[in-house]
């Protein structure tokens, strides 16, 4: 066994700049901090390759003294505090004098900085632990070039995602800072073109309908509670505006972004009965509180933080939650603040429950989407088909169902609450989520190699307004989504205009398609999933048959039959089975019979 040994500096040196710098993001979050410190009122980014080749943050602040520029290079020289008590009382988002000091460490770094006094500025380059400067006569504030991240690190290289993967990374970011800064003019910039522009607003409000557009801030419903030491305020959806992910609920602390991992189960608690399971209501809420009451240094990031009265802060955003939903917030609170073991994981109801993904009720479609048109949409000669046997009404409940394979045991008892299609299959009863059915036959035909997707002119073309993250993750996937019949362009910062669909899209609500769709490629939540397989889930959830549809006999028949063929897997894209067999002999000890 090898002895125990000290680091080397430079080992030690990049191993820290390895837990600060995860990413490009992270060098765009160091530094925009930095620059709010300054007391910025214009910061602009402007990444090339990512940000991966280089990246520029400039600012209007106040600047380093070029006195101090040298130092601000070196490990845990800061000028937010003086000494340990200062720990206890954070009000800068930088502190610890990590942040320069780690970047520099794994990449090329150059700063110019000018103070409001000085005449003469200063240019600082640091190469591989040598420093170089000169004088510098710009304007006041601050510009800091990041080159070659993880130049002499390449395994952390290595492992950095697609650009765009990064890039969508670095938009988040970005955009989740600039929220709670109304009052500063944010630019972001990719390969020397503008992405994002946000001008000053007056309020938070305003800033939120800026990043997430008009749409979308319209179902937002603003709230606020306060207390001696403590307020909250914010914005929550109002109960029909639920997201696939918990991606757009996000905690504010002292203007702080962090990331509270009990926010999601709060949220959760306080929407039981109005969320179903795999919807989840947006949330942006903004605590102010005394920096003595909460410990921000507990992460190398600081993305984490620790409140001395956890439930309490709880139970104000529970309240907070009753306020938005037009209940009492002291009830709301007690009720969604009943003790629970562990926190839920996703997937499964805290009653174990299995997985329920809950979809939108619509009126009945038309004919033009009955339940096999979306298939014969599918493929070169997108023509419909008819069939007599699958079109035949079910006149008789006693008459037998006679699947292809020429059983007789099957027969269809009808539908129960608009969403569940009852069977009987010998011994067993049999109920059929038809929603989930309809997805899983559109999803396999939608992934068979041969499958095209026939464009569809519109008759008049579509302006879809997205959140700026959202767009931004469609616009990166233009390219595929023209391979498969979108013909779009960007029509300003946060819209797209769709001039063509392909012709399976026509029967469903493409604004609400496209939101679907970003979120899941900006969120990453599927793993591994390509773009073609990530496409289909959502075409074939937006185009199957909803809940609270109304199903003729023969298209009830229809699920049967496919579910009965052996040719599908009984689960819908997502994984969520859709036949559940309840056995005789289950039946009859429920009812005390054996």
């Amino acid at each position: 066994m090898d002895r125990i040994q000290i680091l080397p500096d430079s080992v030690k040196k990049k191993i820290a700049a390895g837990e600060v710098v995860e990413g490009p993001f992270s060098v765009v979050k160091e530094l925009v901090e930095n620059s709010i410190d300054a007391g910025a009122t214009e910061i602009e980014v402007e990444v090339f390759e990512s940000g991966l080749k280089k990246l520029v943050v400039r600012d209007n602040g106040a600047g380093i003294h070029r006195d101090d520029v040298a130092l601000a290079l070196m490990e845990h020289a800061t000028s937010k505090i003086r000494d340990i008590a200062d720990i206890e009382r954070i009000g800068s988002f930088g502190f610890r004098g990590e942040a320069l000091p780690s970047i520099a460490e794994i990449s090329r770094i150059t700063m110019y900085t000018r103070t409001q006094g000085e005449e003469t500025g200063a240019r600082l380059a640091y190469r591989e632990g040598s420093l170089e400067m000169s004088d510098y006569a710009g304007p006041v504030g601050t510009s800091i070039i990041v080159e070659n991240l993880f130049y002499n690190t390449p395994a952390r290289k290595k492992f950095m995602k697609s650009r765009a993967v990064e890039m969508r990374n670095i938009r988040s970011v970005f955009l989740r800072m600039t929220i709670g800064h109304p009052g500063i003019r944010f630019a972001l910039l990719s390969e020397g073109r503008q992405a994002i522009r946000l001008e000053r607003t007056s309020t938070i409000g305003e800033r939120m309908e800026q990043v997430y557009g008009a749409d979308a801030f319209k179902r937002l419903t603003e709230v606020r509670l306060s207390d001696i030491s403590v307020s909250i305020e914010g914005f929550l959806s109002e109960p029909g505006f639920l997201k696939s992910t918990r991606s757009m609920q996000q905690l504010y602390v002292n203007r702080r972004p962090v990331e509270y991992r009990y926010l999601g189960f709060l949220l959760s608690r306080a929407y039981e009965g109005i969320a179903s399971h795999g919807r989840h209501p947006v949330a942006v809420l903004f605590l102010n509180i005394d920096p003595a009451l909460i410990d921000v240094n507990i992460h190398p990031a600081k993305r984490e933080i620790k409140f001395f009265d956890q439930k309490y802060i709880d139970s104000l955003i529970i309240a907070l939650c009753g306020k938005a939903l037009g209940e009492r917030p002291h009830e709301i609170a007690r009720d969604a603040l009943r003790p629970a073991p562990s926190l839920p994981s996703e997937g499964i109801a805290r009653d174990g429950s299995l997985p329920f993904e809950a979809v939108e009720t619509k009126p009945p479609q038309s004919a033009t989407a009955a339940l096999d048109l979306p298939l014969a949409a599918v493929g070169p000669d997108a023509s419909p088909r008819t069939n007599e046997t699958e079109a035949r009404l079910v006149s008789d409940a006693d008459a037998p169902y006679m699947g292809s394979s020429g059983r007789a045991d099957v027969r269809v008892l009808g539908t129960v609450f608009e969403t569940y299609i009852l069977c009987e299959e010998g011994d067993s009863l049999c109920i059929i989520d038809f929603h989930a059915a309809h997805e899983r036959f559109i999803y396999d035909e939608l992934m068979k190699k041969d499958a095209g997707f026939e464009s569809q002119a519109l008759v008049f073309p579509r302006v879809i307004e997205l959140s700026m993250e959202d767009f931004g993750a469609i616009t990166d996937s233009a390219a595929f989504l023209a391979e498969i019949g979108f013909d779009m362009d960007e029509f300003s910062e946060n819209a797209v205009i769709i001039r063509s669909v392909p012709v399976l899209a026509a029967a469903f609500d493409i604004d609400a398609f496209f939101a679907d769709l970003a979120e899941s490629l900006r969120t990453g939540g599927e793993g591994d999933v390509g773009m073609r397989e990530r496409v289909a889930r959502r075409m074939a959830c937006h185009s199957a048959r909803r809940a609270g549809d109304a199903l003729s006999g023969g298209e009830m028949e229809l699920v049967v039959r496919k579910a009965f063929s052996g040719e599908y897997e009984l689960r819908c894209p997502h994984g969520r089975p859709f036949v559940y067999r309840l056995g005789r002999s289950d039946m009859e000890r429920m009812f005390k019979r054996s």
